[in-house]
C-alpha cells in the first residue's frame, strides 16, 4: 500500500520531494526471518558489540587469522553464520557483522556509507590484521569500496553474488516507483557522492581496483537479482581473479551452497600472500 501511493505521490509532488522520496524509500531495511539451519550456526557464535556506544552488534566464532563477513543490502549476520561456522572450523576467527540498520544493530534504515563506516570500525575494534574480508551482494561492494575509502586492508577477499557497481537498487526504485528519469538520475548522484566519485567511475568498476589474484569471484548462473556476468566484469578490471559459478541456487540460497563452502574453504587455505 505504503509503495503504491509513494508511485503516485512522486509524479506529481516537486521534485526535490519527490527526490526526498525515494531515497527514504529505498533506504528501508527489512529483518528476513533466520532459518532453522542460520540458528544452528548461530548457537556456537559470541556476540560482540562496536560502533559508537557500542549500540551495533557483532557475532563471531573460532580463533586463528580473523575472517570478516559482510552481508548484503536488507540481509543480517545470521545469513552469512552458516558459512562463518564452516571457516572457524577450518581454523579461522570468523567474525560476522550485523551493519546499521540490520540485524541486532539499531535503526531501520541504511545507506552506502554506512556499510564503509561500520565494516572499518568493526575492522578497527578488534585490533588486529584481517586476513580475508567476504561479503555478499551489497556486502561485498562496499568491502571492496571500503578500501580505498576506508584503508581497510586483507589478504584475501571473496565477493559472493556482487555487483560492480551499486544498480541494484536503481533497478528496485525502477521497478516498484516509475519515477522520472530526472529522479532516478538524482538518486545516482546521491548513491555516487557516498562513494566519493561519480555514477560513470562507478559503472567501470572503479570500487574493484586494484584488486586481483587476491580475489575470489562466486556467483550463480541462475540469480536473478545479480547477473553472473557480472563477475566477468569485474575479473577484467581485477586480473588474475578467481571466478567461479553454479547453476542450482538463487540470489541468498547460493550462500548454503556446499560448492560456495568448499571453493571459499580452499580459497581462504592457500599459502597466505604477503602484506
Amino acid at each position: 500500500m505504503l509503495i503504491a501511493i509513494a508511485r503516485f505521490v512522486i509524479n506529481v509532488v516537486p521534485e526535490a520531494m519527490a527526490d526526498s522520496i525515494t531515497r527514504s524509500l529505498a533506504a528501508m531495511t527489512q529483518r528476513p526471518r533466520v532459518s532453522s539451519f542460520e540458528q544452528a550456526a548461530m548457537a556456537h557464535a559470541s556476540r560482540m558489540r562496536y560502533g559508537e556506544n557500542n549500540k551495533n552488534v557483532a557475532w563471531v566464532w573460532g580463533d586463528g587469522p580473523l575472517v570478516i563477513f559482510v552481508h548484503g543490502w536488507s540481509g543480517r549476520a545470521a545469513q552469512m553464520a552458516p558459512l562463518a561456522l564452516h571457516v572457524a572450523n577450518l581454523g579461522f576467527r570468523s567474525v560476522a557483522i550485523d551493519v546499521t540498520g540490520h540485524g541486532d544493530s539499531p535503526k531501520r534504515h541504511t545507506r552506502w556509507d554506512y556499510f564503509f563506516r561500520d565494516i572499518a570500525v568493526l575492522s578497527q575494534s578488534l585490533h588486529e590484521e584481517v586476513y580475508a574480508y567476504i561479503g555478499h551482494s551489497a556486502g561485498a561492494l562496499s568491502m571492496m569500496a571500503a578500501r580505498a575509502l576506508k584503508g581497510i586492508h586483507a589478504q584475501r577477499y571473496a565477493c559472493i553474488c556482487a555487483p560492480s557497481f551499486p544498480f541494484p537498487p536503481i533497478n528496485v526504485i525502477q521497478k516498484k516507483l516509475n519515477p522520472k528519469e530526472s529522479v532516478v538520475e538524482h538518486y545516482k548522484e546521491f548513491i555516487a557522492g557516498q562513494f566519493e566519485t561519480t555514477w560513470e567511475e562507478l559503472q567501470a568498476g572503479c570500487s574493484y581496483a586494484n584488486a586481483g589474484s587476491d580475489t575470489l569471484l562466486f556467483y550463480d548462473e541462475t540469480d536473478r537479482f545479480v547477473n553472473h556476468r557480472e563477475g566477468d566484469k569485474i575479473q577484467t578490471i581485477c586480473p588474475g581473479a578467481q571466478v567461479v559459478k553454479t547453476r542450482a541456487y538463487s540470489h541468498q540460497q547460493i550462500l548454503a551452497a556446499p560448492e560456495l563452502a568448499q571453493t571459499l574453504g580452499a580459497f581462504l587455505q592457500k599459502e597466505r600472500l604477503s602484506p
